[in-house]
C-alpha cells in the first residue's frame, strides 16, 4: 500500500490512470483508487467530489500532452499534424480514448489546438461552419483509427485481448476458401495490427 501522505490529486490521476491502462475505462471506480492508497473513499473526495471529476481529471492528463503543430506549415500539413497529435496521445492511452471529446475544448491544450486549426482553416477561406466540421471531422476520425486499430479492442478488457483476438481470428479462418479467399488470407491483419505507424501514418496521409 502507498503511504497516506502520497495522497495527491496528481498522484490519484496517475493512479487512475494506470487502473485505465490496465483494466479498461469501466474498471475505474473511486473506491479501486482510493484502496491503492490504502485510504477510504472519503479520502478522496477531499481532491475530487465523485467519480465524473475524477474521469474529467483523467481526460485532461491525455489531453495535456498534446503537441500544436508549428505555425509556418501550410494548411494540408498543418492538418495532418493535428491529426498525428491527437492520435499519438490516444494511442498512449487507448482506453482513456472515449474521454477525449468531452475535454477537448474544456482543457487547455485542446483549446489551443483547435483555436489554431480553425484559424488556418478560417486563413485559407472556410467559413465558420466549415471550419467547425472539418475540426470536428478530424477529431472523430483520429478517434475512430484508435478505437479501431486491429488488434486494440478497447471495449474488450486488456487482460482478454488475446483471447478475443483468438477466436475472431479463428471465425474468419474457419470461412469458406472459394466463398472469401480475400479475407481468410487478410485475417491476421485484420485482426491485430501488424505495424501501428504504418497503420496511422497511411490513414492520416491519405
Amino acid at each position: 500500500m502507498k503511504a497516506k501522505n502520497s495522497l495527491n490529486p496528481a498522484a490519484v490521476v496517475d493512479r487512475a490512470i494506470a487502473i485505465v491502462d490496465a483494466e479498461g475505462l469501466d474498471a475505474l471506480t473511486v473506491r479501486k483508487v482510493a484502496e491503492a492508497f490504502g485510504v477510504t473513499p472519503m479520502a478522496l473526495y477531499w481532491h475530487f467530489a465523485n467519480k465524473d471529476a475524477l474521469l474529467e481529471a483523467v481526460g485532461d492528463a491525455v489531453i495535456a500532452d498534446l503537441k500544436t503543430p508549428a505555425d509556418e506549415l501550410g494548411l494540408e500539413d498543418y492538418l495532418r499534424e493535428a491529426m498525428t497529435a491527437l492520435v499519438d496521445v490516444m494511442r498512449a492511452r487507448p482506453s482513456a480514448t472515449p474521454l477525449v471529446p468531452q475535454r477537448l475544448l474544456v482543457n487547455e491544450a485542446g483549446r489551443d489546438l483547435t483555436e489554431r486549426v480553425l484559424d488556418k482553416l478560417a486563413t485559407a477561406g472556410f467559413s465558420v461552419e466549415q471550419s467547425a466540421a472539418i475540426a470536428h471531422y478530424a477529431l472523430i476520425i483520429a478517434m475512430t483509427l484508435v478505437v479501431g486499430e486491429p488488434g486494440a479492442e478497447t471495449a474488450v478488457k486488456p487482460d482478454e485481448r488475446d483471447e478475443a483476438h483468438s477466436a475472431k481470428l479463428a471465425l474468419l479462418q474457419s470461412l469458406p476458401a472459394d466463398r472469401y479467399p480475400r479475407l481468410r488470407a487478410a485475417a491476421p491483419s485484420m485482426v491485430v495490427c501488424g505495424d501501428s505507424d504504418d497503420y496511422y501514418g497511411t490513414a492520416i496521409g491519405i
